[in-house]
């Protein structure tokens, strides 16, 4: 997980999302997951969101498909403070993630996932010998618990995320991609491999080793 920048709503947001959520927790203050489904108004800006963050999950830091049909692999609009929690919340621009949508599902109503809108750069970190992620030593203690429980909660060291960075370090060792297309589409794996120095320590070694 990587720091992520927060942009100003799209100009349909106050609208179609915004305006009928209040005006639908106006008459429904305390709605229910089924009342949610059917009120689901973050959806008309999912397409602007996706655009804005550039595909680029919010939790995985790693670039999402974009696909109109619901799909565990493609992305979905989160509501970092669960609706269900703080339904008052359910419509505000500044609740929104853009995020994988089995990440949306692991997340579900946890309160203990860190916002990537407030973390710093280097609380999460890649372990390049068994691509799994972590957290320093010499991070704070109550940090690494949070750090160390986001990353159980979602799931991020589950096969799938750590056979991804794989691949995508497999490429970028036999330079199939280039650190500039890295940072385009997996910038926290880019922003990994700046701070440790892989090309001179690692690089090498894994070129040699995936040839």
């Amino acid at each position: 997980m990587i720091r992520i920048e927060k942009f100003a709503p799209p100009a349909n947001y106050e609208r179609e999302v915004r305006r009928p959520g209040l005006n639908f927790l106006r008459r429904n203050p305390n709605p229910s997951a089924i009342d949610f489904s059917r009120h689901s108004y973050w959806k008309a800006i999912h397409n602007e969101l996706y655009q804005l963050y550039s595909g680029i999950c919010s939790y995985c830091s790693s670039w999402t498909a974009r696909n109109p049909r619901p799909n565990r692999d493609n992305t979905s609009v989160d509501h970092f403070i669960p609706k269900s929690i703080h339904p008052n919340l359910a419509y505000e621009w500044t609740n929104f993630r853009l995020c994988r949508a089995r990440l949306n599902a692991k997340k579900d109503n946890s309160t203990e996932v860190m916002d990537p809108c407030y973390i710093k750069n280097g609380w999460f970190q890649i372990d390049f010998r068994t691509f799994l992620m972590n957290t320093s030593s010499d991070t704070p203690n109550i940090i690494r618990e949070y750090v160390n429980r986001s990353i159980d909660i979602l799931g991020l060291n589950d096969d799938d995320y750590v056979n991804e960075r794989l691949e995508i370090i497999r490429l970028y060792a036999l330079e199939e991609i280039t650190i500039d297309e890295l940072g385009a589409k997996y910038p926290f794996i880019a922003e990994e491999i700046r701070r440790s120095n892989f090309d001179i320590d690692l690089k090498p070694i894994m070129h040699a080793y995936f040839r």
